[in-house]
């Protein structure tokens, strides 16, 4: 079997003010048992691959990752390891995934992410064809859950979650100095509800596709 890189982006985020700060990607965000002792599915979450260009000063993947593994972590259901603790040295949406079996020893589940979409797409203005009257950002998140309880590896879920969000002209270009990820103001920005909401979705999905597989 080929080994090849995937090109990931700096799990470090670099921050424009000394108001902003990181968020450390992985914490455990839930406890391993449910309140009447039953054991939760074990589920790890490397960080987002990114193949898109959008510019900003910190890591779009790094970011999506983190709200994924906190809104898994804290609907209770799953249990998240820590990523940090694993390597993805393999392509994981290629068609030979026996490595997994190897590389996350002892969990249940990986759930592999890639963002491959995030761009504007400018709005017409009925009063200027020149000037743009806001921007719908589009963004797709590649999804594969796999179950590596059994002897071989399986797919649970494998899919593209997209999701589109309006942002008005006066709400772009935004100061990154003021309301980049981790200021205080960067969850009220159309930037911030944008990845909140769609991150909600692709742990929604990644939560329901887990906890059918663990019931069947």
């Amino acid at each position: 079997m080929r080994s090849f890189a995937i090109r990931y982006t700096s799990l470090f985020a670099l921050f424009l003010t000394a108001g902003c700060f990181t968020h450390r990607l992985g914490d455990p965000v839930a406890t391993r048992f449910h309140d009447d002792g039953r054991a939760k599915p074990i589920a790890v979450i490397p960080t987002m691959i990114d193949t898109t260009s959008f510019d900003v000063p910190w890591s779009i993947a790094e970011e999506l990752t983190n709200s994924i593994v906190q809104a898994v972590g804290t609907s209770g259901q799953i249990y998240i390891k820590p990523s940090e603790e694993f390597a993805v040295i393999e392509n994981p949406f290629g068609g030979d995934l026996s490595w997994t079996k190897t590389e996350f020893s002892g969990q249940q589940f990986a759930v592999f992410l890639e963002l491959v979409e995030h761009e504007l797409t400018p709005v017409a203005s009925q009063k200027s064809q020149e000037e743009p009257r806001g921007h719908y950002l589009h963004m797709g998140v590649r999804v594969r859950v796999i179950d590596i309880r059994g002897e071989e590896p399986k797919i649970v879920l494998q899919e593209v979650v997209r999701d589109s969000y309006y942002i008005p002209k006066s709400f772009f270009p935004p100061n990154y100095q003021i309301t980049c990820w981790g200021c205080d103001e960067y969850v009220k920005t159309p930037l911030g509800i944008a990845h909140a909401r769609l991150a909600q979705e692709v742990s929604g999905r990644v939560t329901d596709y887990i906890l059918l597989a663990q019931n069947r």
